[in-house]
């Protein structure tokens, strides 16, 4: 991750479709992140303009760190997202603890 000290909103979103759908068809503020199944993605792109890049965290830990804009396809990113949500999947990247947004903004909202 490379973030430590940001802060996120993190969104829950109950299915693996709309989820792969928020991740390819828009660009979110450095502080948006998502929760399903169990995984939670936080933005942790260099900037808006960059490639999307989401820290993948599981039972706070990072377990990978997705690319989205690399995947070729929303069912080859759908099929990785899955198979990190299975117990055991992933390389555990050490500590991956993160921090909720509080209300209002912060200066990653713009």
């Amino acid at each position: 991750m490379w973030h430590k000290n940001r802060v996120w909103r993190v969104a829950d979103v109950a299915d693996l479709n709309d989820l792969v759908e928020k991740l390819t068809h828009h660009t979110w503020t450095a502080c948006t992140g998502f929760r399903w199944e169990g995984l939670v993605l936080l933005n942790d792109s260099l900037s808006g303009d960059d490639a999307q890049e989401y820290a993948v965290v599981r039972d706070g830990r990072q377990v990978e760190s997705l690319t989205v804009t690399w995947f070729d396809s929303a069912a080859d990113l759908a099929a990785t997202i899955e198979s990190l949500r299975c117990a055991g999947s992933g390389v555990d990247m050490g500590p991956g603890t993160y921090r909720e947004h509080a209300p209002g903004s912060c200066a990653s909202c713009a």
